[in-house]
């Protein structure tokens, strides 16, 4: 036999040893085994259910979106650079005004610049309610004007003469939200109880 046959051998034989010298599972480990394993299968069975549930949930979200798209191109949006506006047509307060803005996908507007203001006052000048219309700002702080949408304060503004109120003017503390009147396109500090009309705005169109 050669040196290495005889090399192999011995390696066989040593490797076949020890296998065969291993002890059996003691219950003990066993047990473990078996806990192991089952804790594996409860883990498979809670990630189906997690998949089960996320796909349910992306199911209904994506039902929730078509929903809203649906209605979104229901209602009479009026597209103006890059973003979408909705003329209410019931009277609310503002509170009210807001919520239903959101119902619909939208935000009470919020004006950036003059040209924006401008063409806002010549949308609602088509509608044939004489009155004012909400607009998406109201100082929760007193004198602190602050768009609701994203809490930044007014960097531009088309008050009417007067207005707002100073805060030490006795009507500050009751008007605190703004609207806007359909005939000058000005703003006034008003009652948020007060019932007007109201104007969405929107960052997404559907058209």
């Amino acid at each position: 036999m050669t040196s290495v046959l005889r090399f192999t051998f011995f390696v066989v034989c040593v490797v076949c040893g020890t296998v065969f010298s291993l002890p059996c599972l003691t219950n003990k480990s066993k047990q473990d085994f078996n806990k192991a394993r089952n804790a594996l299968k409860s883990l498979e069975n809670y990630l189906k259910s997690q998949a089960n549930s996320i796909k349910y949930k992306v199911q209904a979200l994506d039902k929730d979106m078509t929903s809203m798209e649906e209605d979104f191109k229901r209602r009479q949006w009026i597209k103006y650079n890059k973003h979408c506006y909705y003329i209410g047509d019931d009277s609310v307060r503002w509170t009210d005004a807001e919520r239903k803005c959101r119902e619909i996908g939208g935000y009470l507007v919020k004006i950036d610049d003059s040209s924006e203001n401008n063409w806002i006052k010549q949308q609602i000048n088509k509608s044939s309610r004489r009155t004012n219309f909400w607009l998406g700002s109201t100082d929760v702080v007193n004198g602190d004007w602050r768009w609701i949408y994203d809490q930044t304060q007014l960097s531009y503004k088309n008050f009417a003469s007067s207005r707002p109120f100073p805060t030490s003017h006795s009507y500050s503390n009751s008007y605190n939200c703004i609207g806007t009147h359909y005939s000058n396109g000005k703003w006034y500090d008003l009652p948020c109880q007060n019932h007007y009309l109201y104007v969405c705005e929107s960052n997404f169109c559907f058209q």
